[in-house]
Protein backbone atom coordinates (compact mmCIF):
# COMPACT_ATOMS: atom_id res chain seq x y z
CA UNK A 1 0.00 0.00 0.00
CA UNK A 2 1.08 3.39 -1.17
CA UNK A 3 0.30 4.79 2.34
CA UNK A 4 2.24 2.68 4.11
CA UNK A 5 5.40 3.56 1.91
CA UNK A 6 4.94 7.20 2.82
CA UNK A 7 4.22 6.34 6.48
CA UNK A 8 7.16 4.45 7.02
CA UNK A 9 9.30 7.38 5.35
CA UNK A 10 7.30 10.05 7.17
CA UNK A 11 8.22 8.32 10.69
CA UNK A 12 11.72 6.67 9.96
CA UNK A 13 13.05 9.51 8.60
CA UNK A 14 11.66 12.89 8.36
CA UNK A 15 9.84 12.70 11.86
CA UNK A 16 13.90 12.73 13.09
CA UNK A 17 14.32 16.09 11.35
CA UNK A 18 10.96 17.37 12.06
CA UNK A 19 12.67 20.86 13.46
CA UNK A 20 14.50 21.34 10.05
CA UNK A 21 12.35 20.86 7.64
CA UNK A 22 8.74 21.09 8.97
CA UNK A 23 7.09 22.08 5.68
CA UNK A 24 8.46 18.31 3.76
CA UNK A 25 6.81 16.50 7.09
CA UNK A 26 3.59 18.45 6.53
CA UNK A 27 3.87 17.62 2.56
CA UNK A 28 4.84 13.85 3.01
CA UNK A 29 1.57 14.14 5.63
CA UNK A 30 -0.85 15.10 3.25
CA UNK A 31 0.68 12.95 0.54
CA UNK A 32 0.41 9.79 2.77
CA UNK A 33 -3.05 10.70 4.00
CA UNK A 34 -4.28 10.82 0.49
CA UNK A 35 -2.92 7.64 -0.70
CA UNK A 36 -4.90 6.44 2.17
CA UNK A 37 -8.41 8.14 1.04
CA UNK A 38 -7.41 6.95 -2.46
CA UNK A 39 -7.08 3.78 -1.42
CA UNK A 40 -10.87 3.85 0.61
CA UNK A 41 -12.31 5.52 -2.38
CA UNK A 42 -10.94 3.19 -4.66
CA UNK A 43 -11.99 -0.35 -2.54
CA UNK A 44 -15.58 1.09 -1.54
CA UNK A 45 -16.88 3.42 -4.43
CA UNK A 46 -14.55 2.28 -7.85
CA UNK A 47 -13.45 5.52 -7.70
CA UNK A 48 -9.93 6.72 -8.72
CA UNK A 49 -9.91 10.68 -8.76
CA UNK A 50 -7.06 12.86 -10.71
CA UNK A 51 -7.78 15.64 -9.51
CA UNK A 52 -7.66 17.31 -6.18
CA UNK A 53 -11.14 19.54 -6.28
CA UNK A 54 -12.77 16.35 -7.63
CA UNK A 55 -11.56 14.28 -4.46
CA UNK A 56 -12.54 17.28 -2.14
CA UNK A 57 -16.00 17.93 -3.46
CA UNK A 58 -16.27 13.95 -3.08
CA UNK A 59 -15.21 13.82 0.23
CA UNK A 60 -17.15 16.76 1.91
CA UNK A 61 -20.52 14.86 0.99
CA UNK A 62 -19.07 11.32 1.44
CA UNK A 63 -16.90 11.31 3.85
CA UNK A 64 -17.74 14.75 6.23
CA UNK A 65 -15.72 12.75 9.31
CA UNK A 66 -12.23 12.84 7.82
CA UNK A 67 -12.72 15.97 5.40
CA UNK A 68 -11.76 18.82 7.89
CA UNK A 69 -8.58 16.61 8.72
CA UNK A 70 -8.14 15.79 5.32
CA UNK A 71 -8.17 18.97 3.79
CA UNK A 72 -6.00 20.66 6.60
CA UNK A 73 -3.43 18.28 5.44
CA UNK A 74 -3.96 19.54 1.75
CA UNK A 75 -3.85 22.80 2.85
CA UNK A 76 -0.43 23.12 4.84
CA UNK A 77 1.03 20.67 1.96
CA UNK A 78 -0.06 23.40 -0.65
CA UNK A 79 1.27 25.97 1.62
CA UNK A 80 4.73 24.31 1.63
CA UNK A 81 4.76 23.42 -2.19
CA UNK A 82 3.56 26.78 -3.57
CA UNK A 83 3.68 30.05 -1.08
CA UNK A 84 6.53 32.04 0.27
CA UNK A 85 9.19 30.33 3.20
CA UNK A 86 6.79 32.77 5.42
CA UNK A 87 3.92 31.07 4.59
CA UNK A 88 5.58 27.63 5.19
CA UNK A 89 4.50 25.27 8.04
CA UNK A 90 5.98 25.46 11.62
CA UNK A 91 7.29 22.95 13.58
CA UNK A 92 3.82 23.27 15.50
CA UNK A 93 1.82 23.13 12.41
CA UNK A 94 3.69 19.89 11.12
CA UNK A 95 3.39 18.12 14.60
CA UNK A 96 -0.11 18.76 15.16
CA UNK A 97 -0.47 17.66 11.52
CA UNK A 98 0.93 14.75 11.46
CA UNK A 99 -0.26 13.83 15.47
CA UNK A 100 -4.27 14.59 14.89
CA UNK A 101 -4.93 14.83 10.99
CA UNK A 102 -3.09 12.39 9.89
CA UNK A 103 -3.67 9.99 12.65
CA UNK A 104 -7.64 10.57 12.05
CA UNK A 105 -7.43 9.94 8.22
CA UNK A 106 -5.82 6.80 8.62
CA UNK A 107 -7.71 5.20 11.37
CA UNK A 108 -10.90 6.03 10.06
CA UNK A 109 -9.46 4.75 6.29
CA UNK A 110 -8.08 1.48 7.96
CA UNK A 111 -11.16 0.53 9.75
CA UNK A 112 -13.36 0.67 6.49
CA UNK A 113 -11.30 -0.94 4.23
Amino acid sequence: MKAKRNEDFLFKFLMQIIKECPDWVSVVAFYTALHFVEALLKKRHGIDFEHHEERHKFMSNVLPEIFDAYYHLYDLGFNARYKSVNDAPTYDEAVSVVKYDLTEVKEYVMSRI
